[in-house]
């Protein structure tokens, strides 16, 4: 709705403004007109000029040649009147002009035409000095004001300015609310849009063709949306069903392959390979299960169980479990808690955050079968804890990075494996962020960084 009223105001202000320029414009351009053309008019000629430039000598009448020019390029004839109205002098004087005038005559002529002719007229030493156009050359008329309502220009003139300015803008603003009218349903239809709601608006109207294009868009995106998910949830399903019917025979597996480690009556060899056969079989039970948590957190269908956790604690226990697990003596892991850290308490699900822990420490063990050297840090700072986990390992590719800290969609990382993938989305789904580096004297780290609870 403020985006709305936003281009309302910027429209009306921007009609307003414009049919404001435009007036001023005009009216500088017509007073600089009238003023270029008088001013053209008295540089170029003069009827008193002209009629100065009449003389009389010897009883004979000789024009000067600047006037003769004049008259020729500005004119087409001239005559001059003695006091009884007779023609005492012309030049190229047409046959349907008289040659004898009354006062009356005269006194019609003077200020407008003779016979259709525009005509000028100056007072001579001798006479009346006329001066003719063309037929239809120039367009004369009078017109008469009252002194007063000159006097009062200042002050017309402003108002005339006033009042087209506030009609420019009642205008506009009428326009604009119409323009408003128009694109409300507009906006609230592309608010719903964002919010995956469905949209029909009224095609009828200024933006019919717009409102009919959303409806369009609004259709396509329900349908993908509901494709979408059905797709997601059958997915979803189809994981969680083949996890299901997979643990029933693979722990039936499990369970023959432990048997056959632990018989005596077995050769040494027969029972490694059974050993074989459960560790690997253990194996598919863990990338089962990753498969399904991850299809789960992907689709936010995993329910958090949240408490408060002592993150020291937490990070302790999961390092003691390696440790105590067998690992073997090219493999060490050291836990540092900083002093701010020693009481760091975070609000969220226990089991999944000592997952994303446990997942990085097997991630640095699985891939550096040679040994490698894990550390765990905790340090504290404003609001939040970071968690890093480190190794002196071979440390990720440049590919592996880039899906790492920018991936594409949920298949990121579909060949990297899913213990990686886990970790982003458990800690996304306790609002912390992530960060996947290579180190520059070798190995990698990896940065959890998560929001920790009032008690810390």
């Amino acid at each position: 709705m403020k985006s709305v009223m936003k281009i309302l105001s910027r429209y009306v202000l921007s009609a307003a403004g414009v049919a404001l320029i435009l007036l001023i414009i005009n009216f500088a351009v017509l007073a600089a007109w009238a003023v270029q053309n008088s001013r053209i008019e008295q540089k170029d000629y003069s009827v008193s000029q002209l009629a100065d430039g009449l003389t009389k000598s010897g009883g004979i009448y000789k024009l000067s040649e600047s006037a003769r020019n004049t008259i020729e390029k500005r004119f087409q004839w001239a005559m001059l009147l003695d006091d009884n109205g007779n023609i005492i002098w012309s030049k190229n004087l047409p046959g349907d002009v008289p040659l004898k005038y009354t006062i009356s005559d005269v006194a019609v002529f003077t200020r407008w035409y003779l016979n259709d002719y525009p005509v000028y007229v100056w007072r001579h030493m001798d006479g009346l000095f006329v001066l003719g156009k063309a037929k239809s050359s120039e367009w004369k008329y009078g017109m008469e004001v009252p002194l007063k309502v000159m006097d009062n220009i200042r002050v017309w003139i402003p108002a005339v300015l006033i009042l087209n300015g506030a009609a420019a803008v009642l205008l506009s603003l009428l326009f604009g609310l119409r323009l408003f009218r128009s694109l409300k349903p507009l906006t609230k239809g592309i608010e719903d849009m964002a919010e995956k709601r469905p949209v029909k608006l009224s095609t009828r109207g200024l933006l019919g063709d717009l409102a009919a294009g959303i409806n369009k868009t609004s259709a396509q995106l329900t349908k993908q949306e509901a494709a979408l998910n059905k797709r997601d949830n059958a997915r979803t399903a189809w994981i969680a069903g083949v996890s299901h019917d997979i643990r029933t025979p693979l722990s039936i597996v499990m369970g023959y392959a432990s048997q056959l480690e632990d018989d005596p009556n077995l050769t040494v060899s027969r029972r490694e390979q059974a050993g074989i056969i459960r560790r690997q079989s253990e194996r598919i039970k863990t990338l089962v299960s990753d498969l399904n948590l991850a299809s789960k957190l992907e689709y936010d269908m995993q329910p958090l169980r949240k408490n408060t956790i002592s993150l020291p604690a937490l990070l302790r226990s999961v390092a003691a479990c390696f440790l105590n697990g067998g690992l073997s003596d090219g493999y060490s892991i050291d836990v540092t808690i900083g002093e701010n850290a020693q009481t760091a308490f975070l609000f969220g699900d226990e089991e999944l955050i000592r997952r994303a822990v446990s997942n990085l420490i097997a991630n640095s063990i699985r891939h550096n079968p040679d040994g490698c050297a894990v550390k765990v840090t905790l340090e504290k700072s404003l609001g939040n804890c970071t968690l890093a986990v480190s190794d002196d390992g071979t440390g990720f590719t440049q590919e592996m990075l880039k899906n790492l800290n920018h991936p594409i969609g949920s298949g990121g990382l579909q060949n990297h494996g899913l213990g990686l993938t886990i970790v982003r989305q458990i800690i996304k789904a306790h609002a912390g962020t992530s960060e996947f580096h290579n180190l520059p004297e070798g190995g990698c780290r990896v940065v959890l960084c998560l929001p920790v609870s009032g008690n810390c």
